[in-house]
């Protein structure tokens, strides 16, 4: 039984290689290597821009015409045409008594002038008629002519108040041909200087 005398010392042998691979440093067991996977690239986050604001255009307002002021002429005065007054005939202070002798009649028409009688006795008569210098007249007075006045003294009065002061002085001045005019100088009776001052005209 060959292959028994030959199996021994191959079991031996056998055994002696169990033996030392089971001695051996065992082979490592293949341990998969850990696969980190590569880092993602992060995709880029999508930007949605903001809805801009509409700006509205800069409205650049166009540049005024300068429009000169409208110049108003001053209005011009109305200037009155020179006038030229007419040449008044002069004024002459009455130089006598004598010429006053006569009847006037008063040029004025106020209620209170009267009819002036001058005679030539130094007497004279006030009246608000011409008849009455001759019928009954409301003043009878005297006078006296001193250069260019002519002072009336009142000596009886008819139907008109009597006066403070008899007496009224008054200037004579010839206006023209058979016109004079009486100016008080002096005389503090009213109602005497309304019956007397004025213009008057010779009564032929």
């Amino acid at each position: 039984m060959w292959y028994q005398k030959l199996s021994h010392p191959f079991a031996k042998i056998a055994v002696v290689l169990l033996f030392l691979v089971g001695c051996s440093t065992p082979a490592a067991t293949a341990v998969p290597s850990k696969v980190i996977p590569p880092t993602p690239t992060p995709a880029p986050s999508t930007v949605i821009p903001p809805t801009p604001t509409p700006v509205p255009p800069t409205v650049i307002p166009p540049t005024p015409t300068t429009v000169p002021p409208t110049v108003i002429p001053p209005t011009p005065t109305t200037v009155p045409p020179t006038e030229i007054p007419p040449t008044p005939t002069p004024t002459v202070l009455h130089p006598s008594a004598e010429m006053l002798i006569g009847n006037w009649q008063p040029l004025s028409s106020h209620k209170d002038a009267m009819f002036l009688q001058i005679n030539s006795d130094g007497t004279c008569r006030q009246s608000y008629s011409l008849d009455g210098l001759t019928d009954v007249p409301e003043v009878e007075c005297t006078y006296i002519f001193d250069g260019t006045y002519f002072s009336l003294t009142t000596v009886k009065l008819n139907g008109v108040s009597e006066c403070p002061s008899p007496t009224g002085m008054y200037e004579v001045r010839l206006m023209a041909e058979d016109q004079i005019e009486l100016i008080a100088a002096k005389d503090n009776c009213a109602p005497r200087i309304m019956s007397t001052r004025g213009e008057y005209q010779r009564i032929p």
